[in-house]
């Protein structure tokens, strides 16, 4: 067998299987479509099957050409033997893509290595977590645990030995449960030799580097696997939702850092979407449009209903509530409520009317009782050791602080600051009890008959409200220019006690991209559990969001993005 013979059924196979993994892609994709609501692993087979056989059609028909004692038929032809004086420049082409291909293989192994023995011993106490979490998922052989300063989320490293290396970073910075999810994830990977599967991935995109389709079916493949190791992750996991809540902390907590694709690590896949399925799993994705459309019209109707007795939210929320309800939107939060301010309508509603504790959304009426007053912004005022104690986490207020009145207001709404808030009532012209009865005038005039205040601060369990209620005081806080623009900075630097401090928003979304927050203020405390309120734009709309007793700012964020995703996702808003 000559050189030359070699080198044309080489070319001739490469030409080949163009059109014959187009043809594979599409059969793929097509599907990928009909197993869109099934588990991710039957996704996650068929991408690897067409994968390999993009690399098993080239090398059959390969075999075959150098199985004929002479050139197949299909060289003989004119227009191939047109072809036949440019397979020498084509092999040659493909052999460099090849070379380079390998090489950046070889330099991400290399990197891999050195992450290796770099990453130092994790703590025994930690050690004895994954090693318990091993156990309970299947694995009968310890996988040690390294910690390393370079990464940005926990990754799977090796599969003769693996190893899990941990972010040193995550052991402090993230609560321990949720940092168990993540590792949970990665002992997924390990189960299911991921990380020896990604490697042969990426031989295949080497081999193949010059067409669309292998890079899509790796792409893909590596989207599903993710959504497999959540899966198994979860079931192992005393609340499955861990993983969603550990996910979004990490999204938060991490920088946007590249790693080669050979590393297997819990940021992979679309990261909106894997939260949105360990929070809901939905059986059949295919049913969600006709589930949507029937409690759209039931909405209609009610809003209708609404009109026609000339009511609107402040009177009559619970018509548009027993038809919102109906679209279950999976929210953690145990009363929720999202008021169009347009159209003056309820969209979605979860229990809004139940009265229950709100927390430090409380400081929206403290700010607004303080700022009708009209006192000079600029007064100084002392902060005195009856304003609370300082045991809130970074505290800026000590005793004996002097701060302009304009600032305490700052404080009060940004970083919710406990003592700020009790030193604008306790200054109020007329002392504490002047302030609370302003307070209960404020309560009347918004007609919030489902509220009581007994604190300017929240800290009281008998502070509470409604989530239809709480929408009202969005609505009159939304008139007041301050508190609009205090409540939607994410970040402040203040001067206070001769030192430059930045203050940052305790509602995480603020700033962040996709939002358009008009308003906003949160509340937590173990009566209240976590809260969060805002007035934000969306698809040219004013809209009112009410969150309250949700398990955790991570939970309250989702379920935030997750009505930002579903309004936005619906032409019937």
């Amino acid at each position: 067998m000559t050189p030359s013979l070699v080198i044309a059924a080489l070319g001739w196979a490469l030409l080949y299987v163009l059109w014959q993994a187009l043809l594979l892609g599409a059969g793929t994709a097509a599907a990928l479509w009909l197993l869109r609501g099934v588990d991710a692993r039957a996704r996650y087979a068929v991408c690897a099957c067409a994968l390999l056989l993009c690399l098993c059609i080239p090398v059959a028909h390969l075999l075959y050409l150098l199985a004929q004692s002479a050139p197949s038929p299909s060289i003989a032809v004119p227009p191939a033997a047109a072809l036949q004086a440019w397979m020498p420049s084509l092999v040659l082409a493909w052999s460099a893509g090849v070379a380079l291909m390998s090489l950046r293989l070889l330099l991400g192994l290399a990197w891999v290595g050195r992450l290796r023995r770099q990453a130092v011993a994790a703590p025994s106490d930690w050690q004895a977590r994954l090693d318990a979490l091993a156990l309970r998922m299947g694995l009968q052989t310890s996988v040690p645990l390294r910690l390393h300063h370079a990464l940005a989320s926990p990754v799977t490293v090796g599969f003769v030995r693996p190893i899990v290396l941990l972010p040193a970073s995550l052991l402090s910075g993230m609560p321990v449960p949720l940092l168990e999810a993540l590792l949970a994830h990665e002992l997924a990977h390990v189960r299911r030799w991921d990380y020896l599967v990604n490697l042969l991935q990426s031989v295949a995109e080497a081999l193949l580097f010059f067409h669309p389709v292998v890079w899509w079916l790796s792409a893909r493949m590596r989207a599903e696997r993710e959504l497999v190791a959540d899966a198994l992750a979860a079931q192992a996991l005393i609340d499955p939702q861990q993983l969603a809540s550990a996910l979004y902390e990490l999204s938060l907590q991490t920088a946007a850092l590249r790693q080669p694709g050979l590393l297997v690590a819990a940021r992979g896949g679309a990261l909106l979407a894997r939260i949105q399925l360990l929070m809901a799993p939905a059986p059949l994705a295919g049913q969600a449009g006709w589930k949507m459309a029937v409690p759209a019209l039931l909405l209609a109707g009610a809003t209708l209903l609404m009109q026609t007795h000339g009511q609107s939210l402040p009177n009559a929320p619970r018509i548009a509530e027993a038809a919102s309800s109906l679209l279950a939107l999976p929210v953690n939060a145990r009363h929720m409520l999202v008021f169009d301010e347009d159209a003056g309508k309820v969209l979605m509603a979860k229990d809004a009317d139940a009265i229950v504790p709100i927390a430090s959304i409380t400081k929206l009426m403290t700010a607004m009782v303080v700022l009708d007053a009209r006192l000079d912004p600029d007064e100084t005022l002392r902060i005195v050791r009856a304003d609370g104690e300082t045991s809130q986490r970074r505290s800026l207020l000590a005793d004996g602080v002097l701060v302009p009145r304009t600032l305490l207001l700052q404080l009060a709404l940004l970083p919710s600051e406990n003592r700020a808030a009790a030193a604008l009532a306790r200054t109020y012209p007329g002392g504490r009890a002047a302030f609370d009865k302003a307070l209960q005038a404020k309560i009347r005039s918004l007609g919030l008959t489902r509220t009581t205040l007994s604190d300017p601060v929240g800290r009281a369990p008998s502070n509470t409200s409604t989530a239809t209620d709480v929408a009202r005081i969005v609505a009159a806080a939304a008139r007041y220019p301050e508190i609009a623009r205090i409540t939607t900075a994410a970040q402040a630097s203040v001067a206070v006690a001769g030192k430059t401090r930045t203050l940052h928003n305790t509602n995480a979304l603020v700033g962040g991209q996709g939002w358009d927050i008009l308003l906003s203020k949160t509340g937590s405390s173990k009566e209240a559990g976590s809260c969060l309120t805002m007035r934000i734009r969306s698809g040219g709309k004013h809209l009112t969001v009410v969150l309250l007793d949700a398990d955790g700012a991570e939970r309250r964020g989702l379920d935030a993005a997750r009505i930002r995703s579903a309004l936005a996702g619906s032409t019937h808003f």
